[in-house]
């Protein structure tokens, strides 16, 4: 429907990921990371480059610190760019430092994704690594708190007390992913299974409660005041479609056909929401729609068009081409991503979750699928 739109813009992002000079971990990763699914050419001195970024970084997020970047080689190996001795030289100290951190996150109950357990773990699940895996399984378990049948996480990186996190970026749904995954990889198989049925249980009391709202689940709860922080929001971080990822592979794990019947009906709902009542970020003074993956259109297009492959409904095909086309209308215009919303300041840069490299990922997923093929793993959205 769009190709030749789509292999322009794949070239246009291309030549902007190849020309960021921007000492910043975030940029350089993105851009590498496109770059190894686009043209299959990273340079070897640039992969250094960053490695240098990354052990100067002061911090060692998931998201784009040290952690994202020993990731990332990893990727780098799997697809014979690095060598097996290269790849032995960067980990030789790193699985360490992470073995640490382990102990840290424990101590400050902190499974978040970027900063916490559930990072972590997707690490060691992909060095296969699974004796710590176990042990990160563990304290989840540990970690998890029960009502009525029903287990959920106090998120203790924000100030206020008793908040449960729901969106994929750093709450429940991701909590359900990593355990997916280590279920699919037979590490702690039962206590897995038991986890991601209690977590589902909480979810779908909200989803009961909330299920003919435009926008079902809030971004957190109070779970002693019942307060809830409406998402009001399509995205790939906070509201319904991560929410419906986490529930797909629940219902892969668990084969319980409601689940299946309830991910069908969110997306289906979400499908019905168009721009003005989305929650995107968006600029009338700077002409700007938020195109990035976490929070912006192709992250939108993207969930979508996972679903249509499984659902293979009309309604979701429609709901991917109606967010890929503004994601292209904003391609067409030069495009900005949203760096502070409330001063209305955008940015161009080559970010891989919140900038054009990410948008990148998205087109060559949707025109290339066999050249992106599950890429998409390292955000939670492998559903297929």
């Amino acid at each position: 429907m769009y190709k030749d739109k789509i292999d322009f813009f794949l070239n246009e992002i291309s030549k902007k990921c190849n020309e960021d000079k921007a000492e910043n971990i975030t940029f350089s990763l993105g851009s590498s990371y496109y770059s190894l699914f686009y043209h299959e050419d990273v340079e070897i001195e640039r992969v250094e480059n960053l490695i240098d970024l990354a052990s100067e970084a002061p911090h060692y997020s998931f998201a784009s610190g040290s952690l994202a970047v020993t990731y990332f080689m990893r990727l780098l190996h799997t697809a014979n760019i690095i060598t097996d001795e290269d790849i032995d030289a960067i980990e030789e100290d790193s699985i360490e430092f992470f073995l640490e951190l382990l102990a840290t996150c424990v101590d400050k109950k902190e499974y978040d994704l970027f900063t916490g357990l559930i990072g972590l773990g997707l690490y060691f699940i992909e060095i296969q690594r699974f004796d710590t895996v176990a042990k990160i399984v563990s304290y989840v378990d540990h970690l998890r708190h029960e009502q009525n049948n029903s287990f959920f996480w106090i998120d203790h990186i924000v100030k206020e007390d008793n908040i449960c996190d729901l969106g994929l970026a750093h709450g429940l749904p991701s909590i359900i992913s990593f355990l997916a995954e280590c279920y699919h990889k037979n590490c702690e198989k039962e206590t897995c299974e038991k986890l991601i049925r209690g977590t589902v249980n909480f979810l779908i009391n909200l989803y009961e409660e909330n299920k003919n709202a435009t926008h079902i689940f809030p971004s957190k709860i109070n779970v002693v005041t019942g307060e809830k922080q409406l998402a009001n929001r399509l995205a790939w971080c906070y509201g319904d479609l991560g929410v419906a990822l986490s529930i797909w592979k629940a219902y892969i794990v668990l084969q319980d056909e409601n689940l299946k019947d309830v991910c069908l009906y969110m997306v289906l709902n979400s499908a019905k929401i168009r721009l003005d009542k989305s929650g995107v970020f968006s600029s009338t003074t700077h002409d700007c729609i938020d195109t990035g993956i976490c929070h912006g259109t192709s992250g939108i297009s993207h969930i979508f068009n996972k679903f249509f492959k499984i659902f293979q409904r009309e309604e979701l095909k429609e709901a991917h081409d109606y967010w890929m086309s503004i994601t292209l209308q904003q391609l067409e215009k030069g495009i900005k991503f949203p760096y502070d919303p409330k001063n209305d300041v955008w940015v161009e840069h080559t970010g891989l979750l919140e900038g054009i490299s990410g948008v990148g990922m998205v087109l060559l997923d949707y025109q290339y699928p066999d050249k992106a093929k599950d890429w998409d793993k390292i955000y939670l959205m492998n559903i297929g």
